[in-house]
């Protein structure tokens, strides 16, 4: 009975996540009409989008209401990310996020603003107990807002699993709010051979193929495809819904060759140790050079994303001279679908050998290199198939202090590897102004680092081309409209830095500490009067700004409230 019991509680928890039976249990979380701007899955850079964006009507202050009854387990606020954050923990085992907030309701703004001046800083992550901060469903917690890394006046909403974290759709728990009988939309296909093992229209290179309608408007390849040996194939489109112009991501794919389906993946959710794994859901070369999503049909070995429900590699094999009948079928949240189907002609062809050039670094076990001034690891896990790295030091003078290290081709990496780069020319006097910094078409990303007997021990994410340069320019201070700033009761300023970025910032009014707020979208650094903390009256503002190595901008300026 027990165990009878344990099973019924598992399956009940099951459909309370799918969304199936607990979709009727919560309110929106704003008072509006609900149209998305992102959805959950949604391809982004180095990761999958975590909930739902919703819209704000292009403005900021709304009432942000809590979806269900619980606790505030948490508070963040942040230059980036969620910007300000409210975590909610419920009685059954999720939590909700609501992130880019303008404010908090007035008891929580007080919280968070004694704590940042505890603090005396800006970033605070604040941790609550059950007793501390109840809600009731339907409570208002704070307004909607364009903080963090926000493109613009949205509420990002996302639910989590409180236990493991991890992310799943909100989109089940308001479908009822929400309107789409629009299916996706396929743009193209991206047709991969496997290298030393297959060939697409006589090329062991990708090729990309535009889906185009035919005279019957029928949709159709732009052109035939034949090929021979093993091949994958990734897929370019999106989803949409009713009454908006937004793109979204696709939540269902398959693709079955032959009436056999050959890959199967779901969009339901996912770890965030495990959204990096977006740079093997897509082809990433694609995405970095053209800003195309193309979602790859196929797994790679070191791919361990928890969204693929069939038990093949995606991969085809192409071994007869016959017609190969490719399906796809895409479908959304609202079941509305799309089929394409299309033809592989196997086409017998001589298939040119891998070109082995290099190292032998294997996804499945740890990597070491030393040599030509570089000093690399990449433990197990952090590449998605086996790759071969030919290290260089090509242009021997690329900076002053050292060569342009290059290992040919732009990788992604899963997590964080260490890199260590020697230096050339060690004569720079202040050591902490070394930084490497990553190439991309000849501009210099700051990545920073640590210098040790002329050489600099960095973190990486990706391969490619590095190189070691000084940041020696401090931050620049440029005050906005200062007359202003007595009527508009806000001190403004914009701030900028030439190469390792703003990273600590401070003000003091004759000599006590006043919060200012960093906007990186905007540059824009600034205080609003408090009249709990601040005096009237004529004063000094003293601003620190220092970049990443410490380069330091001061300045004072007369302050009148």
């Amino acid at each position: 009975m027990v165990f009878f019991k344990y099973i019924l509680i598992s399956i009940g928890l099951f459909i309370c996540f799918s969304g199936r039976i607990c979709a009727q249990e919560m309110v929106a979380p704003l008072d509006i009409p609900l149209y998305l701007s992102g959805n959950f899955g949604e391809l982004r850079n180095d990761h999958f989008h975590s909930g739902l964006d919703i819209k704000t009507q292009g403005i900021t202050g709304f009432p942000v209401k809590a979806v269900k009854a619980g606790f505030i387990s948490r508070i963040s606020v942040s230059p980036f990310g969620f910007g300000r954050a409210v975590y909610i923990n419920h009685p059954d085992g999720t939590t909700s996020v609501y992130g880019h907030l303008d404010h908090f309701t007035p008891k929580i703004e007080s919280l968070v603003r004694d704590s940042q001046y505890v603090k005396e800083s800006f970033s605070v992550n604040l941790s609550f107990s059950a007793a501390e901060l109840p809600v009731q469903q339907g409570e208002i917690v704070a307004y909607s807002g364009n903080t963090g890394g926000s493109g613009g006046p949205h509420l990002h909403f996302e639910l989590r699993n409180t236990r493991t974290e991890k992310a799943f759709d909100p989109l089940p728990f308001f479908k009822n709010q929400l309107k789409d009988s629009r299916s996706p939309e396929i743009r193209g296909l991206l047709f991969i051979p496997q290298p030393g093992k297959g060939i697409v229209n006589g090329s062991v290179n990708k090729q990309t193929i535009n889906v185009v309608k035919d005279k019957n408007g029928k949709y159709v390849l732009s052109k035939p495809v034949k090929a021979w040996g093993t091949i994958g194939i990734g897929i370019k489109a999106y989803d949409r819904m009713d009454a908006t112009e937004n793109i979204y991501g696709v939540k269902e794919i398959r693709l079955r060759v032959n009436n056999l389906l050959i890959y199967h993946s779901v969009m339901n959710e996912f770890s965030f140790a495990g959204t990096r794994y977006i740079n093997s859901f897509i082809d990433w070369e694609e995405w970095k050079k053209r800003q195309s999503f193309f979602m790859k049909s196929f797994i790679d070995p070191g791919n361990n994303l928890g969204i693929y429900l069939s038990n093949q590699s995606g991969l085809i094999s192409i071994q007869e001279s016959k017609a190969y009948i490719c399906e796809y079928t895409l479908q959304d949240a609202y079941g509305n679908t799309s089929a394409f189907t299309f033809t592989v002609t196997g086409e017998k062809s001589l298939i040119p050998e891998e070109k082995k050039d290099g190292i032998l670094f294997s996804y499945n076990r740890n990597n070491e290199y030393k040599g030509k001034g570089i000093e690399l690891s990449i433990p197990t896990g952090n590449l998605y198939t086996d790759i071969y790295l030919k290290p260089d030091t090509g242009r021997s003078n690329y900076s002053v202090f050292a060569p342009l290290y290059s290992f040919g081709e732009r990788i992604p990496l899963h997590n964080y590897c260490p890199l260590t780069l020697t230096l050339t020319n060690d004569s720079y006097p202040d050591k902490s102004k070394y930084g490497v910094a990553l190439v991309v078409d000849n501009r210099k990303v700051w990545l920073g680092g640590e210098y040790e007997s002329r050489k600099l021990k960095v973190r990486i994410r990706e391969l490619g081309r590095f190189t070691v340069v000084v940041d020696t320019l401090p931050p620049v201070i440029v005050p906005v409209t200062p007359a202003k700033w007595t009527i508009n009761k806000r001190i403004s300023f914009k701030v900028s830095d030439d190469l390792s970025g703003i990273d600590f910032y401070q003000g003091k009014l004759n000599g006590n500490f006043v919060l200012f707020e960093y906007d990186p979208k905007t540059r824009s650094l600034f205080c609003n009067y408090d009249a709990k903390r601040m005096k009237k009256g004529k004063q000094t503002l003293t601003l620190t700004v220092r970049d990443g190595v410490k380069n330091e901008t001061r300045a004072n300026y007369d302050v009148v409230f």
